[in-house]
């Protein structure tokens, strides 16, 4: 067992010694909204068609202006190869719009491709209600095009970047990207929460993981073209719809790979979220392609002002006791005066142990990333 004496100077929370068994997770995908228009709480196995808040009954219901000031939604592509760690997103956050991939070599930790498109003010990106089949994402400006499609039971990510992005007549394609999840819907969870502020909001996000992959990068940079094969590898999604405070922040974890033995392992924990604190039900382990629910009281530390030294993930339970080893970092810092962030997320590898469904998993080099956001929008 690793403990938090590894890694001096990290910051871990202080032990807790009950322990909370999670619940299994209903075996029916939600409704999202019940017949009066109240959101169902909770954290289920299986996809909603799609997750419309129009029907929202009071305190959570909200007028035009504000959906369109508070709806935030996005969609988050993670994949892993031997070889390689690709992630993508495109974001909508109602007045703002943003997009970016990165890709990182899992032997070097050298940043193989890493470009953001901060929107700032303006419609540049769109996400639509359906999280799997018929979902439409969008992200455009001269020389950017991403788009992220769900078709039956898979979901493609399609991103052509170019080197100078607002003169896209003066270069070629520096990133050309075509990925697949497969089979995005089995195993899926949804998690309905309850943001409590002054005037309390709700948010409802989608993951799966441990989803196989399909595709090809091609990168092009100082006259040489450079092909991957993106398949054989596993990856995972997070679709997130909600109203959000316009003071957010949270921490995340995510992984997925193949272990030694064959099985598929994936996980999703989220620590500190706004207005929802150690009430985080989306906090989910998949063993072979199986959602298992982890304790919601997640905690996921750095040592302050050194996001490349290792991180510790932990549950107050002691089921889930990681270190977090950084590759390479995508930063993101916007200041527009009314939009503001501070958005980092580390790609590497995870190792140690996760304890769930009366298992006891060992990892190493566990690909994922971790993820420290704090965001006014």
């Amino acid at each position: 067992m690793i403990g938090p004496g590894d890694y001096p100077g990290v910051v871990t929370a202080p032990p807790v010694h009950r322990r909370r068994s999670p619940s299994p997770l209903p075996e029916v995908a939600p409704r999202v909204l019940l017949p009066g228009g109240t959101p169902e709480w909770g954290c289920y196995r299986g996809i909603p068609t799609t997750i419309d808040y129009g029907r929202l009954a009071s305190p959570h219901h909200r007028d035009r202006v504000q959906r369109f000031l508070k709806h935030k939604r996005w969609m988050y592509v993670f994949a892993s190869t031997d070889a390689l760690v690709v992630v993508a997103a495109i974001v909508d956050a109602g007045p703002t719009g943003t997009g970016f991939v990165m890709v990182t070599d899992r032997e070097s930790g050298r940043i193989v491709a890493d470009a953001s498109r901060p929107g700032g003010l303006g419609p540049l990106a769109s996400v639509n209600d359906r999280p799997t089949d018929g979902h439409r994402s969008h992200y455009a400006l001269p020389g950017t095009l991403m788009t992220i499609r769900g078709e039956g039971t898979a979901l493609r990510l399609r991103a052509t970047l170019q080197a100078l992005p607002f003169l896209p007549g003066l270069s070629d394609p520096w990133i050309d990207l075509d990925l697949s999840l497969e089979s995005v819907v089995d195993g899926g969870i949804t998690a309905v929460s309850e943001i409590r502020q002054s005037r309390p909001m709700v948010t409802t996000t989608v993951k799966n993981a441990a989803l196989a992959t399909s595709g090809q990068l091609t990168l092009r940079a100082d006259g040489v073209q450079r092909e991957f094969d993106l398949s054989d590898g596993w990856g995972g999604f997070d679709y997130t719809s909600g109203y959000l405070p316009r003071h957010t922040a949270w921490r995340w974890a995510f992984g997925t790979y193949a272990l030694p033995d064959g099985r598929t392992l994936g996980f999703n924990l989220v620590s500190g979220f706004t207005g929802i604190g150690d009430d985080a039900v989306e906090n989910v382990v998949w063993i072979d392609g199986h959602p298992h629910p982890l304790d919601s009281r997640a905690r996921i530390d750095f040592q302050d002002g050194d996001p490349a030294s290792p991180w510790r993930v932990t549950t107050a339970d002691g089921a889930v006791d990681l270190v977090f080893e950084p590759l390479a970092i995508h930063r993101e810092r916007v200041n527009l005066g009314a939009v503001r962030s501070s958005f980092l997320q580390p790609t590497g590898h995870f190792r140690g142990t996760i304890t769930a469904a009366g298992r006891r998993i060992a990892v190493e080099r566990l690909p994922g990333v971790v993820e420290d956001q704090d965001v006014v929008w």
